[in-house]
């Protein structure tokens, strides 16, 4: 890799954060939209779990349907390619940063808000993602056998 000059690193640092912020901005609503319904599905079920009028029965059959959307898969696929690519953003940092032969003051400052960011981001994601989906699989259990006698063994 030919060397780089540092008001050059810092553009493409710069570059780098201007990505990941609105990936990550665009996700984390993502995110926390879905757990937000995880836990408004949960108590839909929870308010309409017994009685025979119409409108507990619609909201009881609305509920299977969101469960199994809840606990799908895709919230989770889509967290691993976006963490993918934020960590191929830091891997690139850090070679940029490893690599530079002149190194600016403000580095130091860029390196502690990278890896500070890089922590948060990875602690919330795995938080949301496994309380979320905790959440997600006790409802659909529960909407899909509310009888507790009828629970299939597994």
């Amino acid at each position: 890799m030919p060397s780089v000059q540092s008001s050059d690193a810092l553009s493409v640092f710069g570059f780098f954060l201007t990505l990941v912020g609105l990936l990550g901005t665009f996700f984390y609503i993502h995110l926390a939209e879905w757990y937000r319904d995880v836990l408004a599905l949960e108590t839909k079920w929870e308010v309409n779990k017994s009685g025979d009028d119409q409108d507990k029965k619609a909201a009881r059959k609305e509920c299977q349907y969101e469960a199994a959307q809840m606990a799908s898969w895709s919230t989770l696929v889509t967290s691993i390619v976006v963490t993918v690519f934020i960590m191929l953003v830091a891997a690139l940092s850090i070679h940029l940063w490893c690599t530079a032969p002149e190194k600016s003051d403000v580095w130091i400052y860029i390196g502690v808000a990278g890896f500070g960011f890089l922590a948060a981001y990875l602690s919330m994601t795995t938080s949301l993602l496994l309380f979320g989906y905790r959440k997600a699989r006790k409802v659909y259990s529960l909407v899909t056998y509310p009888v507790e006698g009828k629970r299939k063994q597994r």
